[in-house]
């Protein structure tokens, strides 16, 4: 999604760049003093520093949009993060993992991917370990229940 914005930010500067480029009125030339004649050289000098310089702008805004939507994705990721830190500390680890999943189509950091990669690993624990506690309670009782 933030590649596509990118690609239409660019495809749109470099046309308006071939449109400044290609925009010059030809008119028939008239006849004129030496030092006028260096004028002409200037303008188009002009024209194409322009033109150099607005995709130059149109790049660095859309690195902007880039990074703003990026530290906005970052953001969610965190509270997602937090919210499954919440859930574990309550031993509500099926929701839990259910949030953890949520984040692996989500961009993330370094950081962020193995927090998550470690929270998934001890909630699995944590759900194997209430299971055997509960099965060893069960055939606990069934013994105990027979005397």
């Amino acid at each position: 999604m933030n590649i596509a914005k990118i690609l239409v930010v660019l495809a749109l500067c470099g046309l308006s760049a071939w449109i400044v480029g290609c925009s010059k009125k030809e008119e028939a030339p008239a006849p004129a003093p030496a030092a006028e004649m260096q004028k002409p050289a200037e303008q188009p000098a002009a024209e194409m520093q322009k033109a150099a310089e607005a995709p130059k702008a149109a790049a660095e805004s859309a690195t902007a949009a880039a990074t703003e939507t990026a530290t906005e994705a970052s953001g969610q990721a965190q509270s997602l993060i937090d919210k499954a830190k919440g859930l574990i500390d309550n031993k509500q680890y099926s929701e839990a993992l259910s949030v953890l999943n949520q984040l692996a189509s989500m961009k993330l950091t370094p950081e962020q991917q193995k927090l998550v990669d470690d929270l998934k690993a001890q909630v699995q624990k944590l759900i194997a370990d209430t299971a055997a506690s509960k099965a060893t309670e069960s055939v606990g009782g069934l013994l105990g229940g027979g005397k």
